[in-house]
């Protein structure tokens, strides 16, 4: 199944938002933010869904969220967000929910270990909500940017031991780390997939086929994951032609 999620709809109102996704695609990643944020919005996604063959995921608030801050006082109101999310998308019956690790704050650069922990705290935390609710939660791994938390398997690994959390594998960003075929070694635990196209420098988001990335060996790897491939668009007119090439790739293999 091929989803659709990008930032630009958390903009639009919800009803304006569901109707441009069903347009072009069975299934729809909501970024929980914005105009977005599942409990504002719990009580009319509910009595939209019915009238669309939408199959919903969930991505956790990102924007300003660091569920790994030292500040106590701010990793809980990111904690607050993403398990009030989570609790949400139990009741709607929305799965999987992705989650953004911790990042890195000019405090952490000092204290990465500090981080690693408070991080690593949230998570348990957004694990339990997670099997108290049904919703199976995936951590992503980040792109090369001087803030990431985690930007090799190994981090995630680190982040993940003593865990059954799931992983949301970013193919997008793992090109711009240069190891994606060390996170695939991980596949078993893939719970969600984002797929977009970049140049190997930095986290583009560019339309599939636009970039570097050489698909099909991926995509062969990947034969026997069963979720969602996400097509995370920053442009929303580029999400159908990336749609389309992706289908072209899977009719290729």
């Amino acid at each position: 199944m091929i989803a659709l999620s990008s930032p630009a709809l958390s903009l639009m109102p919800l009803a304006e938002a569901i109707e441009l996704v069903a347009r072009d695609f069975k299934a729809w990643e909501i970024v929980g933010e914005g105009k977005h944020f599942l409990p504002d919005i719990e009580k009319e996604l509910a009595g939209s869904l019915p009238s669309y063959e939408l199959e919903m995921s969930v991505h956790s608030p990102l924007s300003d969220i660091n569920i790994g801050s030292l500040n106590p006082r701010l990793r809980q109101a990111a904690l607050s967000d993403v398990l009030r999310t989570v609790e949400c998308a139990g009741r709607l019956g929305l799965n999987p929910i992705t989650v953004h690790p911790g990042f890195l704050t000019p405090l952490a650069y000092l204290d990465r270990e500090g981080a690693k922990s408070a991080t690593k705290d949230s998570l348990r935390l957004i694990e339990k909500a997670g099997k108290e609710h049904g919703v199976t939660v995936a951590l992503e791994n980040m792109p090369d940017m001087p803030i990431s938390m985690i930007t090799t398997p190994k981090a995630l690994k680190e982040l993940l031991d003593g865990t059954e959390l799931s992983i949301c594998f970013d193919i997008g960003h793992a090109h711009t780390t240069h190891n994606v075929d060390a996170y695939l070694e991980m596949h078993d635990r893939f719970a969600n997939i984002h797929i977009h196209d970049n140049d190997g420098r930095w986290d583009q988001h560019l339309p599939i086929g636009m970039g570097s990335i050489d698909f099909p060996p991926i995509l062969r790897r990947l034969a026997s994951y069963k979720g969602r491939y996400v097509i995370e668009a920053r442009e929303l007119k580029e999400a159908p032609g990336s749609q389309q090439r992706l289908k072209r790739l899977f009719s290729e293999l």
